[in-house]
């Protein structure tokens, strides 16, 4: 067992150091070649692109002056045996930055909302719960944002996620969950024009993104690039095909972007286009007016995705830039961890523990008169620890 186990991590650990040393050398080529990449050069690309530059040195500003809210949501399912409880929770934080000493900061709805339950009593698929669920939360996010929007005109709005809804969240047309869906993208909807009306800017914050758009334009122009002598020579021994073809674009722009710089930025709608599950729809619109990007923010983690709301056919990097140098002071309280400090506040309050939830349903309990044993599936109650 210990040897057969042994060999398996021993060849785990090889393919491991494969890839990291190819991703090395390939980030050693593209720091010489990326002041020579010129987008504009290609038609397919270029369409798609905002700006011509393959990257961008991003200087941080003086925040004094400035409101800025970060906003997230909180979702806890508890599944019985009648019934599936949704707890969402939607929380803003806005920090209003003085010339002196710390933020004034406020909280939206408070500082500690109580969490919102939607029981369901349906017979859906789990594929349905799940989708059901996230929409919950989405649409709590959305109504807080547009709440803060009102209130507290804000100079920018960070959302803790994606500014368009993902492909898996959208349900067949003829199931019970497309209401909700419906729901959600006409708050998306309001929540893009109010952005506009107000003259706020509107930023999505993706941690974890495992988009591969960037390295699928990558895929595009570097064979033409290569073509010349002197770069072919450069990227001997580099096989940057395979390695455009298993990265994300979080780890590929990781190996050759510096902290305080941030990748060209391309249309969300292109992205879309890519995507097998994604179906045109009335908000497929604003999909074009979504520029995505992706800035380093410290020194020591990967760059984050960044999707901003623009300007109706706006062709210039100038707002984007303005909205990034704001985001980058307020991530760089941490060399390894550059998420942007609104955000980490408003995820820290919208959070739903395990405590909190417990608590929610011992109260149901205590008022409905059921038990545990009521109310739990045969799985969640299994005396054998199975």
């Amino acid at each position: 067992m210990e040897r057969n186990l042994d060999k398996m991590l021993s060849k785990l650990v090889e393919e491991i150091e494969h890839i990291e040393g190819t991703r090395e050398r390939f980030g050693g080529v593209l720091k010489n070649l990326r002041n020579k990449i010129d987008l504009s050069r290609f038609p397919a690309v270029a369409s798609n692109v905002i700006g011509k530059e393959f990257y961008t040195k991003i200087e941080p500003t003086n925040l004094s002056g400035l409101k800025i809210a970060g906003i997230d949501g909180g979702l806890v399912r508890k599944r019985f045996r009648s019934m599936d409880l949704i707890l969402t929770r939607g929380v803003a934080v806005v920090f209003q930055f003085g010339p002196e000493d710390g933020p004034i900061v406020d909280f939206y709805p408070d500082a500690f909302p109580e969490p919102k339950i939607s029981p369901l009593m349906l017979t859906l698929s789990s594929i349905e719960l799940d989708q059901l669920a996230s929409l919950e939360r989405i649409a709590a996010e959305l109504r807080v944002a547009l709440a803060v929007l009102e209130e507290y005109h804000s100079d920018l709005i960070l959302l803790d996620g994606s500014l368009f809804y993902h492909p898996r969240d959208r349900p067949q047309t003829g199931s019970i969950v497309y209401e909700k869906f419906q729901e959600v993208l006409s708050l998306y909807k309001q929540l893009y024009n109010k952005a506009r009306k107000k003259g706020s800017k509107l930023v999505g914050i993706v941690k974890d993104s495992r988009s591969t758009r960037v390295a699928s334009i990558m895929g595009d122009i570097l064979p033409h690039v290569v073509r010349k002598p002197e770069i072919f020579e450069m990227m001997q021994g580099v096989d940057y095909r395979w390695l455009l073809k298993i990265s994300r674009d979080c780890d590929l722009l990781d190996t050759f972007l510096e902290e305080g710089e941030r990748s060209f930025a391309f249309r969300y709608s292109s992205e879309l286009l890519l995507n097998a599950n994604a179906s045109g729809d009335d908000l497929s619109e604003w999909a074009s007016s979504i520029w995505v990007t992706y800035l380093k923010t410290a020194r020591d983690d990967l760059p984050i995705r960044i999707e901003f709301l623009s300007d109706n056919n706006d062709q210039n990097t100038e707002k984007l830039d303005k909205a990034l140098s704001a985001i980058l002071p307020l991530s760089s309280q941490h060399p390894e961890y550059g998420i942007p400090t609104p955000i980490l506040e408003a995820d820290a309050r919208a959070k739903i523990t395990t405590n909190e939830a417990r608590l929610i349903i011992d109260r149901l309990m205590a008022l409905s008169g059921l038990t545990y044993l009521t109310l739990e599936k045969r799985r969640s109650r299994n005396p054998f620890g199975g």
